[in-house]
């Protein structure tokens, strides 16, 4: 039972001094907090599109009565959420419970779709 106590005592600082070391050895790299830049396609959204595309892929958290994820039809939304940049940057890095969509799970064109048949909706009271 000692030779594992001594054993850690000696391991955990040293893996630590590697730590310590490695960006030394790899180089410094610059890494951003958060998601990257996310830029909308110059190409107008479709509101046609993006509610077929809203309905498919959100609508069952974002439907009152899932109470998951907040209605889109909201003054509080359109308030929050009143530049399209971040509405994308939001669905690009998720917020929780909501999962991260990324490029691969949604293209720019369908976040440009989704995001002007938000812009389309009328807030309700």
């Amino acid at each position: 039972m000692r030779h594992y106590v001594i054993s850690l005592l000696v391991l955990l600082p040293a893996l630590m001094l590697l730590s310590l070391i490695q960006p030394f050895i790899t180089g410094f790299v610059e890494r951003p907090i958060g998601p990257e830049y996310v830029s909308l396609p110059t190409d107008a959204g479709d509101a046609a599109r993006g509610e077929a595309l809203y309905r498919s892929r959100c609508y069952g958290c974002h439907v009152p009565e899932a109470k998951v994820g907040p209605a889109h039809n909201t003054i509080d939304f359109k308030v929050r959420y009143a530049d399209a940049e971040v509405v994308a940057l939001v669905v690009r890095a998720g917020r929780p419970p909501m999962p991260a969509f990324t490029e691969q799970m949604l293209s720019d064109q369908e976040l440009a779709d989704i995001i002007a048949y938000l812009e389309s909706l009328q807030p309700s009271k």
